[in-house]
This record gives structure tokens, C-alpha cells and sequence, in this order.
């Protein structure tokens, strides 16, 4: 048996230094009266390493005791919450996703609906389609049958050749469907051959009879401007470029 000089603990043999004060220990015969030696669980080996009892030096000093660092388990919850969270994220985005193109696709079905139920409306083609061809008929009548006596009368006033810049006289009768045109400052004579017409308007085409040489052929569109005043447009036969313009005042 072994006794620490300083605290009076006893050890067994296999010890040298005190656990409590790191002195050396002595030999020393156990008597009845003395403590009990203190044996530790696990002997010297896990003695030693749990606490780490140092030796002592050649000087008999004994250096201070040192305890090994805690360990503690690394914590891996974080990366986990991450992994979970990214997770949730893409699943709401896809399910946004498929909101949208279900929104969309019903929308697209109702417009395509509504068009059809349109289109197969009896009611809509019965009142359109009536209407629509009174209009047609409406106007071809107007087209074909045009009140002209509005044109009726003898018509003078000046005319200003643009091509030209020279100032006329004009004379237009209209009698039983016959347009007769005189100018005499040119002079010369000619008629209008009616190409369409309507209740505001008439197109002809001017042949000059008299004076050849001094006037042209032309396309005439004459225009009511009232009762008594008509517009006269005169054109090329193929360009159709304005060539002169007139205002006609009736006469009789």
C-alpha cells in the first residue's frame, strides 16, 4: 500500500501521485485504524486518461492538472430546415402554375362558347339578315333610279383651266336627257354622255363636236352644291388629274 505524505489518502501500488494534491507517494503498511484506499472503477489505464494526471518533473515539482475539451455532437438541423424549405417553395410555384393555365384554358373555353352562341343566334340572322338586304336593295334602287331633274335648266358661270391658268365661259343645257356644253370663248361645242349618277351627283364623258383643235376630250363629274349652283370637275379620261374646275349658276 501506498499513503500521500501531504493529505494522509492511501492507494494502491500501482499509483505514485496523489489524485488530490499530486504529491508522490509512500510505501506504507495499512493498519487497522487507517483509511481505506481509495480504488478507482476501470484501474490505472482509465484512471489516467480521464484525468490526465501528469508526471512529475526531476525537480520534484508537479505540474498542474489538465482536462480534455467537451465534445459536442454537430448540429445539422440547419441544412435540414433548408432542404425542407426549397422544397415547399417549388411545389407552391408549380402549384401557381397550374392555377394560371386552368384560369387561362376556361377563359379561352367561355370566349369560344360566347362566339359560337353568337353565331348560332336565330334570332340575330332572322333581324340582320332582312335589314342587310333592304340596305342592298335600298341602294341599288337609288343607284339605278336617280332623280336627275335637279340637273334640268340652262347652267352658265366661269370656269379656270388649271394646266393652262387661263379663265372660260360655260354654258350647260340639259334638256330630255340631253347635255349640251358650249364654251365660247374658246370656242367650242360639245356634249356630256351620262356615265352614273345619283340624287347629288353625275359623271360624264365630254365630246367635243366644234373646235378640236382648241379643246380636248375630258371625264366632267358635277356635283349639286344647291338649287341653283353646281360644281363642275373637269379630269383626263386616263390619269383622271384635275385639269379645270367651274361653278355653274341656273338659269331658267
Amino acid at each position: 500500500m501506498k499513503i500521500c505524505p501531504t493529505c494522509k489518502r492511501n492507494y494502491t501500488d500501482d499509483l505514485s501521485f496523489c489524485l488530490d494534491d499530486g504529491a508522490r507517494l509512500i510505501g506504507s503498511q495499512q493498519g487497522p485504524n487507517q483509511e481505506k484506499t481509495a480504488v478507482l472503477p476501470g484501474g490505472l489505464g482509465q484512471t489516467e486518461t480521464l484525468l490526465n494526471v501528469p508526471r512529475a518533473t526531476a525537480g520534484g515539482s508537479t505540474p498542474a492538472y489538465s482536462y480534455p475539451a467537451p465534445q459536442f455532437p454537430t448540429k445539422r438541423g440547419g441544412k435540414l430546415w433548408m432542404i425542407i424549405g426549397g422544397g415547399v417553395a417549388i411545389v407552391l410555384v408549380g402549384l401557381i402554375a397550374l392555377a394560371g393555365l386552368f384560369v387561362w384554358r376556361a377563359s379561352n373555353t367561355s370566349n369560344a362558347d360566347s362566339s359560337q352562341a353568337a353565331s348560332n343566334d336565330p334570332n340575330r340572322n332572322s333581324w340582320d339578315a332582312p335589314a342587310n338586304k333592304d340596305n342592298r336593295n335600298s341602294q341599288t334602287k337609288t343607284a339605278e333610279t336617280p332623280d336627275l331633274e335637279w340637273l334640268n335648266g340652262v347652267w352658265t358661270g366661269d370656269g379656270f383651266q388649271t394646266d393652262t391658268k387661263t379663265q372660260w365661259a360655260a354654258r350647260l343645257t340639259v334638256r330630255d336627257d340631253t347635255y349640251s356644253i358650249d364654251y365660247p370663248d374658246i370656242p367650242c361645242k360639245g356634249t356630256w354622255k351620262l356615265i352614273e349618277k345619283n340624287s347629288r351627283s353625275a359623271s360624264f364623258n365630254e365630246v367635243i363636236t366644234q373646235g378640236l383643235n382648241q379643246c380636248a376630250n375630258s371625264y366632267v363629274t358635277v356635283e349639286r352644291l344647291s338649287a341653283s349652283e353646281i360644281s363642275c370637275r373637269y379630269t383626263h379620261v386616263k390619269s383622271r388629274a384635275v385639269i379645270a374646275t367651274a361653278v355653274l349658276t341656273k338659269k331658267d
